[in-house]
């Protein structure tokens, strides 16, 4: 374990190196908290709540869906791509460390730095310049365990998306059509409350949902008490579905580059 901690810190800490980068990425994201408060204001006005959320609840939702992006919630890395193309894969496989271990810490440090540079100035900007909601303390606890998870969640999704990249020669489209179904279905481009009903049945069965919505219904305090408990469920259930279909795609990848030579 000693090996993956210092994996993820070291991954932090080349993140924290590129402040530039995370101060132009929470300036880009306040800049479509602001086109958007003024969308949300606009349909709001002249009428109360709308699929039971209010104006207060909707500018919340987007400013926090905006610092979400941090954890990867509309965006997949493309590291392992990158290495892969670049054959420099074969020396990760080849070492002596779980090669899914290694990547998803690398992941996860990577992301947490943007979370605490980036993800929390952000949605600092919609407090202060907006009226997002301060959530009160329950809200506040629930919701930290749930963009952990959260977290996990994305950086193995990704990881799934890129190692699609053993098996085409140009996995461009597989990463766009990723993206939208992510952003889409995790409620990061529209809360999923607004959806029709039957869209919202489809949101339902697919892990997305665990990325975006969940942490902001929590955060919203729409989620409270026992329900806690199953959306906790619901994010651990997808995160173990998500690893263990990593585990079989890194395994069939490793015997199509052995059976290759590489």
């Amino acid at each position: 374990m000693r090996l993956y901690w210092e994996v993820l810190v070291r991954a932090f800490r080349r993140a924290a190196t590129y402040r530039g980068a995370a101060l132009a990425g929470m300036l880009t994201n306040a800049f479509f908290g602001l086109l958007l408060s003024s969308v949300y204001r606009a349909a709001y006005a002249g009428r109360g709540d709308v699929a039971g959320m209010s104006m207060s609840d909707a500018i919340s939702a987007l400013w926090l869906s905006q610092a979400l992006i941090s954890i990867g919630a509309g965006w997949v890395s493309l590291d392992v791509q990158h290495a892969i193309r670049s054959g420099d894969i074969i020396t990760d496989l080849m070492r002596p460390w779980d090669f899914t271990g290694y990547w998803l810490c690398r992941g996860i440090g990577e992301r947490l730095f943007l979370l605490v540079g980036r993800g929390i100035c952000t949605y600092a900007i919609g407090v202060i310049g907006f009226g997002a909601r301060i959530p009160d303390a329950p809200a506040l606890l629930a919701f930290v365990p749930s963009v952990v998870l959260a977290l996990l969640l994305a950086t193995s999704f990704g990881f799934i998306v890129n190692l699609t990249a053993f098996w085409t020669t140009d996995n461009t489209g597989v990463l766009m059509l990723s993206n939208i179904m992510l952003g889409f279905f995790s409620g990061f481009l529209i809360p999923l409350p607004f959806f029709p009903p039957w869209l919202a049945d489809v949101a339902a069965m697919l892990p997305f949902q665990g990325i975006t919505n969940v942490p902001l219904q929590l955060m919203l305090g729409r989620i409270s008490g026992g329900a806690v408990w199953s959306a906790y469920a619901l994010q651990l259930g997808w995160l173990l579905v998500l690893l263990g279909a990593s585990r079989v795609l890194v395994a069939a990848a490793t015997r199509r580059v052995v059976i290759q030579g590489g």
